[in-house]
């Protein structure tokens, strides 16, 4: 099957089809159903979390009966594959509401927030100094957590998924514009899910959860749907990617077991607060309905599946969970972007081969703190150069819908990876011009604990060699050659690669105490991480 066959299936085949019409998004049509460039790193992981250990089915007779919660699994038989998120709306207004936006609280909402406030103090013993103590400590604790506000209104800001319990799902508040509750006289009254008010509450919108996290998380599902597809296995036979063939088999049983408990486990005191406040306010959570997921590309089953190898690797480390979540942010972010620069490639047949990397990609990477006459530093501007133009170019290729602007397709495809790139740092300067990839002290940390197997120890050109097969970043040697063909400098890919040096990195490794040296011609590289039987 070619390529421009490959764009068009998806993920569930339910709902399967072609373009319909010239209007169409085409960055859509390409990368799935949806990734959009106002979505942050921490709402990635929150929303991958969300739809992992939401319900995933309802029986409609008798009691609820709620299964497939903590899996990668779905009802694949229905037109829709569905989940059935909280939506934690008293627990933010609770936690939020005074230091929210002003421009958009209704008075509605202010009296909700005293009312909370009453509801919450009657709740606690002791005098009234103590109940406004407790009170205040409760907000500082919940405003901890914090994952994102940005200036938003209160309903929209996000929990560090550091629990289940703060796991929720975007709400917007419609406060302008014809249709906006701003000059509305409501009511918000306790216990009343009915009342008019409810109706500026939606679900609907993808602003800020846009639905990439739901796309990463369908990848996984079409992974395990389809483990045993050719595609996998001759990744698996490729030398560059002999190190997946000792993977687990039991790789998805690991990975939900992993995420379960970094979830479910250990916050026990966490959810017992969370738990008093939900159940003292619930009269203002507001109807959920259950969510839909969008559909992916089937193809991306090749890059799903270093993204489960990845995930093995940190839950099955033992780090503390606060590490480990903020390592999962990371990799969230570094599969949007290894997912966007797989399916551009599949499409854009102007690219030539990468030996040793199935993406057909490259990202060159450059110390940060390299001056401006550095070869690599060059090098670097100029790959992200690269990818930047197939990025941009392959929205408007032949085979994809031609609409009459490509506004919502930059927003929706090309605005989406030097965005994303650069909150994590992987590319600078964040403005200006230069914009090239880096690897700072962090992602090196994030590559040794995603590519490495916790307690393993690998040769550190492997750790080269590692690094590219996964996601396309060369740093020297012959993976710079292979990157320096594909930018079109072949004529100087030997004198690069033999001039470049590569003490940035060793250097790194050595100060996150990552690198040992056997001898001066052999380091290895390490995750310390003693790793945790599944």
């Amino acid at each position: 099957m070619n390529n421009k066959q490959l764009v068009f299936q998806r993920f569930p085949d339910s709902l399967s089809g072609g373009k319909s019409s010239a209007n169409e998004n085409p960055a859509i049509y390409l990368y799935g159903k949806r990734f959009y460039k106002d979505q942050t790193p921490v709402e990635y992981l929150a929303e991958f979390l969300l739809v992992f250990s939401s319900p995933k089915s309802r029986s409609v007779l008798g009691d609820d009966e709620i299964i497939y919660r903590g899996m990668f699994e779905f009802d694949l038989d229905k037109a829709e594959p569905r989940y059935y998120p909280e939506n934690k709306v008293a627990l933010k207004l609770f936690s939020f509401f005074s230091n929210s936006k002003l421009e958009t609280r209704h008075p509605a909402h202010y009296k909700a927030y005293i009312d909370s406030l009453i509801r919450l103090s009657d709740k606690i013993d002791g005098d009234v100094s103590h109940k406004k103590e407790a009170i205040q400590l409760l907000q500082s604790l919940f405003n901890g957590f914090v994952g994102v506000s940005n200036n938003r209104t209160w309903v929209t800001h996000c929990f560090l998924p550091a629990s289940t319990s703060l796991l929720s799902r975007e709400v917007d508040w419609l406060h302008t514009g014809k249709s906006g509750a701003k000059n509305k006289d409501l009511e918000w009254n306790f216990g009343n899910n009915q009342s008019e008010i409810t109706n500026y509450f939606v679900h609907d919108r993808h602003n800020f959860m846009a639905r990439g996290g739901e796309s990463i998380f369908l990848q996984l599902v079409n992974l395990f749907d389809n483990i045993n597809h050719e595609d996998l296995k001759n990744l698996q036979e490729d030398i560059h990617y002999y190190h997946l063939k000792p993977l687990s088999k039991n790789i998805q049983k690991n990975i939900e077991n992993g995420l379960s408990a970094l979830l479910f486990n250990g916050t026990g005191s966490l959810n017992y607060i969370v738990d008093f406040v939900d159940n003292t306010l619930n009269g203002y959570d507001i109807d959920s309905s259950p969510a839909t997921l969008g559909w992916v590309p089937t193809s991306t089953r090749v890059e799903a599946l270093l993204f489960a190898i990845e995930i093995e690797n940190l839950c099955t480390s033992d780090l503390g969970s606060m590490e480990k979540l903020d390592l999962l942010k990371t990799l969230c972010c570094m599969q949007v972007l290894r997912t966007h620069c797989f399916q551009a490639s599949r499409l854009d047949s102007v690219e030539s081969f990468t030996d040793g990397f199935a993406g057909n990609y490259v990202w060159v990477a450059a110390s940060e703190g390299a001056p401006a006459n550095d070869s690599l530093r060059k090098i670097a501007q100029e790959s992200f150069r690269k990818i930047d133009n197939v990025l941009y170019r392959v929205l408007r290729h032949e085979v994809l819908p031609n609409p009459k602007d490509y506004k919502e397709a930059t927003k929706h495809g090309y605005d989406i990876f030097k965005k994303l790139a650069k909150e994590i740092g992987l590319v600078i300067p964040r403005q200006g011009q230069g914009a090239r990839f880096v690897l700072h002290q962090g992602l090196l940390r994030f590559l040794v604990a995603a590519l490495i197997r916790p307690g393993e120890r690998i040769r550190l050109n492997q750790f080269y060699q590692r690094i590219f097969a996964h996601y396309g970043i060369a740093i020297g040697g012959d993976q710079l050659k292979v990157a320096l063909q594909w930018i079109g400098k072949e004529e100087d890919s030997d004198t690069y690669a033999v001039a470049s040096s590569s003490a940035w990195v060793e250097e790194a490794l050595k100060q996150g105490g990552f690198l040992v040296e056997l001898s001066d011609a052999v380091s290895m590289v390490m995750n310390p991480g003693e790793g945790q039987t599944s």
